[in-house]
């Protein structure tokens, strides 16, 4: 994690007022992310949060979840710092953690797993014990909803998404802050295809993923583990 640290290290005291540059229509992708999560508004349920930021989607969840006892986890301790700022009013039931998600083993399991544009960025082999640890993490019944970057199947169609995405780039930054980012977009950051993350997330046991909103190249998925799943 050593290059996505420098990353953003570098970038990280301007992130919430960039990411709106950075992220395709960023706002609707969290408040769908939460929209997919299947349980009822009122029910006491626990949230992990996968690279939680400075707590753009754990604020909308613990809007609509009143009763959800959230916990946040990021390396970063600016993130956090700034997560702690932006979550003051929900600090009875929100736990924030610096740590990397990769090697942060969970004390408990939870019913919801959420993560929205972070996993794309560490390599195929760790999403792939990332995802038996999240399976893992959760509750029977329990779901993980990622809302991330991905790669294109077709090769043809993955080189429109991203001169789309370049172009959305250039349009919103400029100077040293635009090399910074298109060397991030398309030199460091390492997406998946959505095929590979599912059959992966199969492998781990989860046995029923569904895409629930894809906008160029970005989408959101939900995976379910069911009880009769294998641990």
């Amino acid at each position: 994690m050593n290059s996505i640290q420098a990353h953003f290290s570098k970038t990280i005291s301007d992130y919430d007022t960039i990411v709106d540059n950075i992220v395709f229509k960023n706002d609707e992708l969290h408040k769908e992310l939460i929209k997919a999560i299947p349980f009822n508004e009122n029910k006491e349920i626990s949230v992990l949060d996968l690279g939680c930021g400075t707590g753009h989607g754990m604020k909308l969840l613990a809007n609509q979840f009143p009763k959800a006892q959230i916990t946040g986890i990021d390396f970063s301790p600016i993130m956090i710092n700034k997560a702690q700022k932006n979550l003051s009013a929900f600090s009875d039931r929100i736990e924030l953690l610096e740590a990397d998600f990769n090697d942060h083993k969970p004390s408990k399991k939870f019913d919801v797993i959420i993560s929205a544009i972070a996993i794309h960025n560490i390599p195929h082999e760790q999403k792939r014990s990332l995802f038996t640890k999240i399976f893992n993490s959760l509750n029977d019944n329990g779901v993980f909803v990622n809302a991330d970057f991905y790669e294109h199947d077709s090769q043809i169609i993955n080189q429109q998404l991203k001169k789309r995405y370049e172009s959305f780039l250039r349009h919103n930054l400029s100077g040293d802050e635009l090399k910074v980012w298109l060397k991030h977009a398309f030199e460091e950051d390492m997406p998946m295809t959505l095929s590979e993350q599912f059959s992966i997330l199969e492998v781990a046991g989860f046995q029923q993923i569904n895409l629930t909103w894809i906008f160029n190249n970005e989408a959101i998925y939900i995976a379910e583990k069911q009880p009769n799943s294998p641990q």
